[in-house]
């Protein structure tokens, strides 16, 4: 099997693997078999276990926010909404719920949760901040900047940890309560000229 080929079929009989038995059993045998190569072929192109879950959780996360700046995009150009940052968000918070493995991640192991997000959240800002170009409305991330896109990457990653990772005294599970949530506290949050903003 192919370099290539060989790690993404790690990558994805890894993912079956913490789908059936959380990340914490993770078994590297288990993977192993499933992908059809050697414990031996893993530590090729993985160092350890952590490694090979953080690949999986990366190539998770790219997938999902790519799929959420598509749906942003083709909710924009379809029924324009009245505020990116506050559809962003809470489009984000529903697609992160439904994904199998990381709302999973988040339930049964949230300690778990925060130590990857201490080492991988430079990565994450990153994405946050690339699905926020696809949909901003053209022109616009070159007026506020670079440092401004990043800085509202990285405001709209801490509230949707807020949001997911803590308790609410008000009900946060449906796509209206997580938007009403997002236009009473995060959107006040932001510089008066980002919330300006409208699609």
């Amino acid at each position: 099997m192919p370099g290539a080929d060989a790690a993404e079929a790690i990558l994805d009989a890894a993912l079956v693997e913490l789908e059936r038995h959380g990340f914490r059993k993770l078994a590297l045998d288990d993977v192993a078999r499933r992908a059809g190569v050697s414990r031996t072929t893993i530590y090729r192109r993985f160092a350890n276990r952590d490694e090979l879950v953080g690949a999986v959780i990366e190539r998770e996360n790219v997938a999902l926010f790519a799929d959420i700046a598509r749906e942003l995009s083709e909710a924009k150009r379809a029924e324009p909404q009245s505020n990116y940052y506050v559809e962003a968000f809470t489009l984000s918070i529903m697609r992160f719920r439904r994904h199998r493995v990381l709302n999973q991640m988040i339930i049964d192991d949230p300690a778990l949760t925060q130590e990857m997000l201490h080492r991988h959240y430079g990565a994450a800002v990153e994405r946050m901040a690339a699905a926020l170009l696809v949909i901003f409305p053209d022109g616009f991330a070159e007026r506020i900047g670079a440092p401004a896109v990043n800085d509202l990457a990285d405001t709209i990653l801490r509230y949707a940890a807020m949001v997911l990772l803590l308790p609410s005294m008000q009900p946060l599970q449906t796509a209206d309560e997580v938007r009403a949530f997002a236009t009473r506290h995060f959107l006040p949050s932001l510089p008066a000229a980002l919330r300006s903003v409208s699609a």
